[in-house]
């Protein structure tokens, strides 16, 4: 099951319908495989801005320069779609002392009746390998619940038990891991695992089966002159028996000050950023995308806004 993808053969049949009575139907088609034979899916949440903010999926990240942050995330998918996914996202990266890196991070993801919340721990440890390179080798630890909220679906029919009363995976430990590559120039590689340990529901779980999601993000910076500088990146999901994810995007600096870029996902979605450094301290940023899947059929845009507060010594725009 994922929140934040329907098939495309799904979206056209029900394209005629009215737009509350096609959510009501996607809804109940997507938990109603929970409940009933074996069905597999994703609990992820899905956001624009990760080379902005990469901890929300890697703990290797914290500590990893020179500038500590507090970064602050909020994600509208599919507007004016009723039931589109909704995130919300905090995080703290602080550097601690020579190699080492801690951080926090919470995070609340509600898609139609689905709702996640996360709240976590990191702690990363940076190792030279060379005059060039930096290995970083991270951990998580947190607890995590998944609420699968029965009673808020307005249904054609009323009075069906299996609809009536909310379900819950409770408050659950979780783990995540991350390792990391950088090179001076800005040239880096990390592969994670942020959510390591699967949901259920106990006795009403069925046979719905939680998907291990593992990630992974390169990137790099090119210097055009003293006043632009690009960075290209990409990031790869990947999921047993789920299709492929990825994102593709550049981005450049200009000034000192200004963001501008663009982005791509997969049979999904394209996007513009746009990013402003308010003061030495302060960065915003904006990203708009536009679907392309058979969604746009009903929505046609979203929106992912972000701020960030730098604190010790220099500020920076970008991760290395």
């Amino acid at each position: 099951m994922n929140t934040n993808q329907y098939s495309n053969s799904n979206i056209t049949k029900l394209s005629n319908m009215s737009l509350k009575g096609m959510l009501v139907a996607t809804l109940v088609a997507m938990l109603l495989g929970i409940c009933s034979y074996e069905s597999k899916g994703q609990i992820e949440t899905m956001y624009s801005l990760y080379r902005f903010n990469p901890q929300i999926v890697t703990p290797a990240h914290v500590g990893s320069s020179e500038v500590s942050d507090i970064t602050v995330i909020n994600r509208r998918q599919w507007t004016g779609f009723e039931g589109a996914p909704v995130t919300f996202a905090a995080s703290l990266n602080q550097k601690w002392g020579e190699n080492k890196g801690i951080g926090v991070v919470a995070l609340m993801d509600q898609a139609g009746p689905i709702k996640t919340t996360t709240i976590s721990a990191d702690f990363a440890y940076h190792i030279p390998l060379n005059d060039k390179w930096t290995m970083s080798g991270g951990i998580r630890g947190g607890f995590s619940n998944l609420t699968i909220q029965w009673s808020a679906i307005r249904l054609t029919h009323v009075g069906d038990d299996n609809f009536q009363e909310d379900i819950s995976s409770g408050l659950k430990f979780n783990t995540g891991w991350g390792l990391r590559f950088s090179k001076g120039d800005g040239l880096f590689l990390s592969i994670s695992q942020p959510r390591v340990l699967k949901y259920d529901f106990g006795a009403v779980s069925g046979g719905y089966k939680d998907v291990d999601y593992y990630y992974t993000m390169v990137g790099t910076k090119v210097r055009l002159g003293s006043q632009i500088t690009l960075y290209p990146s990409a990031m790869i999901r990947v999921a047993t028996d789920v299709p492929l994810s990825y994102d593709v995007n550049i981005n450049s600096h200009i000034r000192d000050r200004f963001d501008l870029g663009f982005s791509y996902r997969r049979a999904d979605s394209y996007g513009i950023r746009l990013g402003f450094q308010a003061t030495k301290n302060l960065y915003a940023g904006y990203v708009f995308e536009l679907p392309i899947s058979a969604i746009s059929k009903v929505s046609t845009q979203t929106h992912e806004i972000a701020l960030r507060f730098t604190f010790n010594k220099k500020s920076s725009l970008e991760t290395k």
